[in-house]
């Protein structure tokens, strides 16, 4: 079961405990660091030394397949080339994860080994966590999955019931959700509880059919990163600049979320958005800005103002000419126009 939000504090306190009751062994990916901090990601190995039981080791072959020297426990494998150290679990080994961290994202190198991970009797996870693209998830029945959350504000686990977008957002409001996905809905405008997520950070939204951001959307000052994929879309709005914290906005257009052999695309001389407001430049913490398959033909000259970009990529427009201004942008380091 997905979690919608990484658990913090209380909940990541919660969460050990539940896997260390539930799962034989966890797993950390290890690789020593050459900082300041390597004296202190010893200290965490050494802490944790006596609860190993086996180490892994995963090398890639010229064909680019993965292969590991053989396990006692019966894992689903692991993702990626490295060393990987294998721990019983216990009350014990569960204090020291607490003690060494507050949350399942803080398990990244090199401040600690990575990805938490634990694995059950006879196979396959219990919990899971890959920090690098934010995916956490728990192996717990529905209806566990609702005491959990009763129990504890901070644990914002995917229910069926979520289907229900009402549901989804009750949910969310009551977990103070700092991420929401919004998919296959069949929306034609967002929801206004939205705003009610006061904490919110990332928003994902892919409904073929939303072809307006309301107002209200800009009022959400604490978001980072805001991403839609829709059919088409009337335009950015200069109240854009309103999100003084945002590093990363993807606008995808020509997208769809339930393709039929029926529907017809627009080509992209007619989808709607067909510029840029200057406004965007207001947006000074912003390091990532993608828009794809519009009919915008230029660049704004305000652009330049975001001194933290570092990527830019306007694939499947409609601008002829990479703009003299974007060679004095000393920050920028990918563009795809």
């Amino acid at each position: 079961m997905r979690m919608y939000k990484e658990p913090r504090g209380e909940a990541y306190e919660l969460v050990i405990d539940l896997a260390i009751w539930n799962s034989e062994c966890f797993v950390l990916k290890v690789k020593i660091p050459t900082n300041a901090l390597r004296v202190h990601y010893i200290s965490v190995l050494e802490a944790l030394k006596p609860y190993q039981v086996e180490t892994i080791v995963v090398q890639g072959n010229n064909k680019g397949e993965l292969t590991q020297n053989r396990s006692t426990y019966h894992s689903d494998g692991f993702y990626s080339v490295g060393t990987y150290f294998l721990y019983r679990c216990c009350e014990e080994s569960g204090n020291i994860l607490k003690k060494m961290a507050k949350n399942l994202s803080d398990w990244i190198y090199p401040n600690l080994p990575e990805d938490l991970c634990f694995l059950k009797e006879g196979g396959g996870y219990y919990l899971y966590s890959v920090v690098h693209e934010q995916m956490y998830g728990i192996d717990v029945t529905e209806a566990v999955a609702i005491e959990l959350m009763d129990q504890n504000t901070g644990l914002f686990l995917e229910l069926e019931s979520h289907r229900d977008l009402d549901c989804l957002l009750d949910d969310a409001i009551k977990q103070k959700a700092d991420r929401l996905n919004i998919s296959g809905y069949r929306l034609t405008e967002l929801p206004e509880r939205i705003r009610e997520l006061t904490e919110l950070r990332d928003l994902h939204i892919f409904e073929q059919d939303i072809y307006r951001f309301p107002e209200w959307l800009f009022d959400l000052s604490k978001l980072e990163l805001l991403e839609i994929y829709t059919a088409d879309l009337e335009s950015i709005p200069a109240s854009i600049g309103k999100l003084k914290k945002l590093k990363q906005l993807y606008i995808h257009c020509g997208s769809l979320d339930r393709p039929t052999s029926e529907f017809q695309l627009k080509p992209k001389e007619e989808i709607s958005l067909n510029c840029i407001p200057p406004e965007i430049g207001e947006l000074e913490q912003l390091e990532q800005l993608t828009i794809q398959y519009t009919s915008i033909h230029e660049l704004p000259p305000e652009l330049e103002k975001l001194k933290n970009l570092r990527g830019l990529s306007l694939e499947a427009c409609m601008i002829k000419q990479k703009p003299e201004f974007l060679n004095r942008m000393k920050k920028l380091r990918y563009i795809s126009l």
